[in-house]
Parts: C-alpha cells; structure tokens; sequence
C-alpha cells in the first residue's frame, strides 16, 4: 500500500512540476488517494488563487503532438503556457488499468465533486438571513469557507452534499454560506473572532448570538448528532423555556450554602430512582449483538453492545452509571429520523432488536 501511494506522490509531481511532496500527500489525502480527483483539484486552487495562471484556462486539455493511447491506459495532462508561473511540461502519464482521464469531462467532474451546497443556501448579505430566519423562527447556521484549506472542498463534497444532512437542513434551518476573502466574510471573520477555517456555527437570530461552533471538517454523522438539540427546540421556544426557568427562581427560598448541599444530598438519596441493574457487556457473536451510542447531557459520548434480546430500561442503567444526576432526574431518549424525531420512553418494554437501535446514536434529553 505505502509503495503504491508513493507512486502516486511520484505521478502527482511529474504533473504538478516544483511542488513538494508534502503538497502532492496533502492533495492526495484529500481526494482519497485518487490521483485524478488530486490533479482537478490542485488545477482549481491555482486557477483560483494565481491570478497570473488567468489566461492559462484557455490553454486548458491542449496537448503536445504525442498521442494518448487508452489501450496502454494513459492519461492526458492538462498544458498551462509559458506565461504561467509552473510552465508545465506537456506529458503523458501511465496509471492504473481503468483511471483514464477524460479531457471532455474534467470540468464538469471537478463541479459536481466539489460544489457548493447551491439548493440549501440562502441567498443574500447576512443581516437578510438573520432577519429571514428570526422571521421563519429557524436557527441560522453559518459555514465560513477558505478556499485555500482543503477541508472547505471536503465539507462540500461530503457533508453538505450528504442527503440526510440536507434534508435535515432544509427543514429545521436557515443555511449560510461565505468564502472569507469576501467583504461579507470578513464582516463575520471579524465579528465572530474567526481564527481557524473553515468554520461551522448556529447563530441565534434574535441576539445575534453564537450558540455552537465547529472546526476544519465535520463528518456528517457526527453533524446531525451535535445539531439535534437545535432541532427540538425553535429560537422563541428556547427563550420562552429560558424565561420561565428565570422566572421561577425566587431569592426568599434561598439558604445558606452549607445547609443547602446537606439538604441536597438528603434529597438526592430520597428522590433517586432505581433501574434495572445493568449486567456485563456481553460479547461474542454479532448476531446477537446490538451496540449503541449515547450522547449525554453534559456533550460526551459514551458506547455499549447490549444482546438484542435485553429491554431497552438497560439504556436508563448505562446512563445512571455514568451520570449521576440522571439518577434523580427523569429522562428519556431521542433518536433523529430524516425529517422526523422519535423518543424512547421508559414505559415501553421495548427489547433493543424491537427497537431497531443497532448501530444507532441516541441522545439523552430531561424529562
């Protein structure tokens, strides 16, 4: 396998004359060593990003007079003229059987590949989607792009162009996008304090405010699980539910902070909920098998295999032993369904293979 990248990296930089290997594996690495993809896009970002390679576009799939023969499996090399500041060499390079490169089609494939996200952005500066989303009561969700991190192709051809990420998107959020070269993007960059690109965030559209953030690439599973809380809850209904916990609090009832810690923990051993003991995780045969994930309240995740024959009240065990608040507090647990939420709840007797949790994530929410 490392002889073969390796030949990769050698193809890479008979093409892409004075670069360095580490440019070739970091190109490379991006498109999955494929080396077709690692050329279309090495040619994009110096296009993009070279203004004197500008005129070179015209003179992209000229050739010089060798012939390219698909029986011996080779593949045609972009020419950029000599007043490109690489002044490529016209080449011919061998690959493996099947990797033709199509000069016809080179740049549709390297569109659709990397492509930004057009039928879920909202179009327009970002004080119109903030008004637009505080109007349609959805949270706005911002991705900043550098086109000159390779992470920013990555999350266009694998997060935003993930079906399911979409389609939760499309229902739940209203979907921004800038590249921070722009006026736009830097407005942002800078109001935000954004030091690492590319960035994701959920802003509040009432205050403006930045609820969560993530950075470089986030895969789309790990996306729809961070993202479910904002699903659950609507801008107005988390102040609404913010308001109402503020208003609750009365400083009469406050005591002294000795006192109060005894009084909890009387409480605490009072109000504590028992659940099933939870036995050994079981191990051996898959088929039998069913592992779970759980996302906890304070952010981490935690993973068990249960048998599929075992109730699902063993989740509420797990849980107990490593929260210990949800020893006290009644909970539940939600699963995110494209366009849908489903709630386990406690009551239902429910076995783990009744409830098709195999290979699932779940997340804990109070009661």
């Amino acid at each position: 396998m490392e002889s073969y990248q390796q030949m990769l990296v050698s193809s890479f930089l008979e093409i892409a004359v004075d670069q360095t290997a580490d440019t070739a594996r970091r190109f490379l690495q991006t498109t999955s060593w494929n080396l077709e993809e690692a050329i279309q896009l090495f040619y994009n970002n110096e296009l993009v990003h070279n203004p004197s390679l500008n005129g070179a576009a015209d003179n992209w799939g000229q050739y010089d007079g060798d012939n390219v023969d698909d029986d011996d499996h080779n593949i045609a090399v972009p020419y950029i003229g000599n007043g490109s500041s690489h002044n490529l060499e016209n080449k011919i390079l061998s690959s493996r059987p099947g990797d033709v490169w199509r000069v016809e089609e080179r740049d549709d494939n390297l569109s659709s590949m990397y492509r930004p996200p057009f039928a879920l952005l909202y179009n327009g500066p970002f004080n119109n989607a903030i008004d637009t989303a505080k109007t349609q009561n959805k949270w706005l969700l911002v991705n900043v792009q550098s086109m000159q991190e390779f992470t920013s192709h990555m999350l266009n051809r694998d997060t935003w162009a993930n079906d399911y990420v979409a389609r939760i998107i499309k229902k739940n959020f209203i979907f921004w996008q800038v590249n921070d070269d722009t006026e736009e993007g830097q407005k942002v960059c800078t109001y935000y304090k954004l030091n690492s690109l590319p960035v994701i965030l959920v802003i509040d559209p009432i205050t403006g405010q930045k609820m969560r953030s993530w950075n470089g690439m986030v895969q789309p599973e790990n996306l729809l699980e961070d993202i479910t809380s904002f699903i659950d809850l609507s801008p107005s209904e988390y102040y609404a539910n913010l308001l109402h916990k503020r208003s609750r609090k009365n400083p009469r009832d406050e005591i002294k902070e000795d006192e109060g810690i005894q009084q909890s923990n009387e409480i605490k051993e009072v109000m504590k909920i028992f659940y099933p003991p939870l036995s050994e995780e079981p191990k051996g045969d898959k088929n039998l098998i069913c592992r779970v994930a759980i996302r906890l309240f304070d952010g981490r995740r935690i993973q068990r295999n249960f048998l599929k024959t075992d109730s699902i009240k063993l989740l509420w065990s797990y849980c107990c032993v490593e929260f210990e608040e949800a020893e006290t507090r009644p909970f539940r647990f939600r699963q995110v369904f494209p366009g849908s939420v489903k709630f386990l709840e406690y009551d239902s007797n429910l076995t783990f293979e009744e409830s098709d949790l195999n290979n699932s994530i779940v997340s804990v929410t109070w009661e």
